[in-house]
């Protein structure tokens, strides 16, 4: 059986998501060693007295079940705060479609591209230190993306025509995907497909994926249009030439330790509880998915390394990421 997530359904669990961080940061300061990790009380409150509406919030409830239903979610785990408070949280659901087993509050789940503000938040603390401005280059901090191209059309026989570009793409522009890199899977332009060529995603480190994406073009002039891209994965080397640490051991470091995320690694150790769990079984069987042989993140793919984390839900009063994927896919 196939499970289609539909637009609704992606936009509304990512805006539930973005209403959970906002009601926790209220409560969370920014912790230090000696403090601890940051923790937060998940006793659900009576809605009224953060100001909303027992009444309707079952329209949300009634809304996520019927999104299970339809077959659009396989499952689904919600939950609201408001000043550092929680409100609501509840499942809807199954974990595992062809066992029908419930889905639970600590229930692993694939974090995706919700991995991408955690990688922003790596820049931004890099940023705080002093070690990139907006205005710099991109090339300052990757040599091999001195020579980049840009794409301008094509010939009559169907070849690329590139140019250079106006100016060289800026780290502001690399964090709006401004900056004229694509992902290639998206769409079908002929970059696309040099893109597809390329098996950018393939790479076994980040090095390797930065080495092949400074041979491929920009699709547009930096600065004049937006395109999802490979942005963040750039940002993910970035982080590691900044810090010296490989990304997942900087954001084990200075986000997931510091924040009690205890439960959001890069990759789970093969004969833990999580890594036998539905959702991690199921990426290991799918085409695209390729896990290390070993657990040292040198060997991990660099879009594994950059782009993807599993995220779970406390079990405890320890605080954790609203799961729902640092750089990108």
């Amino acid at each position: 059986m196939k499970t289609r997530v539909s637009l609704a359904g992606f936009l509304l669990c990512a805006s539930l998501l973005l209403v959970l961080a906002a009601g926790l940061r209220a409560q969370q300061s920014a912790p230090s060693s000696a403090a601890g990790p940051a923790s937060i009380d998940m006793t659900v409150i009576k809605p009224e007295t953060v100001g909303f509406s027992s009444e309707r919030l079952e329209r949300l409830h009634a809304l996520m079940q019927q999104t299970v239903d339809r077959k659009e979610l396989p499952g689904a785990v919600t939950i609201l705060a408001r000043h550092g408070k929680v409100l609501d949280y509840r499942v809807y659901g199954a974990k595992d479609v062809a066992s029908n087993a419930p889905l639970s509050k600590d229930a692993i789940f694939r974090a995706f591209s919700m991995t991408k503000p955690i990688t922003a938040v790596a820049m931004l603390q890099l940023y705080e230190q002093g070690k990139w401005l907006p205005s710099d280059p991109i090339s300052k901090f990757i040599p091999e993306f001195a020579h980049l191209k840009v794409f301008k059309g094509a010939d009559a026989s169907g070849n690329m025509i590139l140019e250079d570009p106006v100016h060289p793409p800026t780290l502001a522009e690399l964090m709006t995907h401004t900056a004229g890199f694509t992902y290639g899977f998206f769409g079908s332009t002929l970059v696309d497909k040099e893109y597809q060529k390329a098996d950018l995603f393939q790479s076994k480190s980040l090095e390797e994926f930065i080495e092949k994406l400074a041979k491929l073009p920009l699709t547009y002039q930096p600065g004049t249009r937006w395109s999802y891209s490979v942005s963040m994965d750039i940002q993910g080397y970035i982080v590691e030439k900044l810090s010296g640490q490989s990304l997942p051991d900087y954001m084990q470091e200075h986000i997931f330790k510091p924040l009690g995320m205890k439960d959001t690694p890069s990759m789970f150790p093969p004969k833990s509880a999580a890594a036998s769990s539905p959702c991690i079984k199921a990426m290991k069987k799918a085409t695209w998915f390729h896990p290390p042989e070993a657990m040292s993140t040198a060997q991990n793919p660099a879009w594994l390394r950059a782009a993807a984390v599993q995220c779970q839900p406390p079990k405890t009063t320890t605080a954790s990421p609203p799961c729902s994927r640092t750089a990108g896919s």
